[in-house]
């Protein structure tokens, strides 16, 4: 087996939900001193950790139960059937609410971990991408100004920096790659935190030949397929 194809088991053999044919390969690597392996192994550490970190154990408040378990037990003889029929109408609404706030928790937690696993994999890009032998750095910025550094190889470009400006809900950055000819091409959308730091990692095989400088502009929240407004900024790779 590869080293690509592991790539998405490491995770799996962390937490012991791996087939032990697949086990045994990676214990293999690993009891071969393989560099590669320890280093997907830590980082599927963190991950595993983190989600177990998320995971936190969800119990619903304890009046919501009280007032279920109240609501479900067999009413007295001598109570009318129209209050047995609104009590157990009750308990089933009060059940559907408890139903409706355990999706909503799960689904909280697949988004948590479904933004996590980005980040992964956009960490594993920007190392890539900085540990290939034909990566090229560019420092840009100014003081009072945005400030950071490009990092451009053949299989991609990772842009990070620090103060750029607090956009509205529904407007985002947009990075391009700006050819000698042609239209600038779109390289992603990112935003900045409350701190101004940004990263944006573009995992693609580019022909650097042809980029003669990458510049941000301010876009609707989805991006657009062309610049709409005067870069903010614009970074000269000559």
């Amino acid at each position: 087996m590869t080293h690509p194809e592991m790539n998405e088991l490491y995770e799996l053999y962390l937490l012991g939900a791996l087939e032990p044919e697949l086990a045994r390969e990676i214990e293999t690597h690993i009891n071969e001193q393989c560099v590669y392996c320890r280093e997907r192994l830590e980082e599927a550490a963190v991950v595993t950790a983190a989600m177990n970190g998320m995971a936190e154990e969800k119990r619903p408040p304890k009046h919501l139960r009280a007032r279920v378990l109240a609501s479900v037990r067999a009413p007295k003889p001598a109570v009318n059937w129209f209050y047995a029929l609104g009590a157990l109408a009750a308990a089933c609404l009060m059940l559907v609410i408890y139903a409706g706030w355990s999706i909503n928790t799960a689904r909280t937690l697949r988004e948590q971990i479904g933004a996590l696993t980005v980040e992964r994999d956009q960490l594993r890009s920007a190392v890539e991408v900085l540990s290939r032998p034909d990566t090229r750095m560019v420092q840009f910025g100014a003081p009072a100004a945005p400030q950071g550094r490009v990092f451009l190889s053949r299989n991609g470009v990772v842009f990070a920096g620090s103060r750029l400006p607090q956009l509205a809900s529904d407007k985002t950055f947009q990075l391009w790659l700006v050819p000698a000819q042609g239209a600038p091409q779109s390289a992603g959308v990112f935003r900045a935190n409350a701190a101004g730091n940004f990263v944006n990692v573009v995992s693609r095989p580019l022909d650097l030949s042809r980029i003669q400088a990458v510049a941000v502009s301010v876009e609707p929240s989805q991006g657009s397929a062309a610049p709409t407004t005067k870069p903010i900024l614009v970074v000269s790779l000559g």
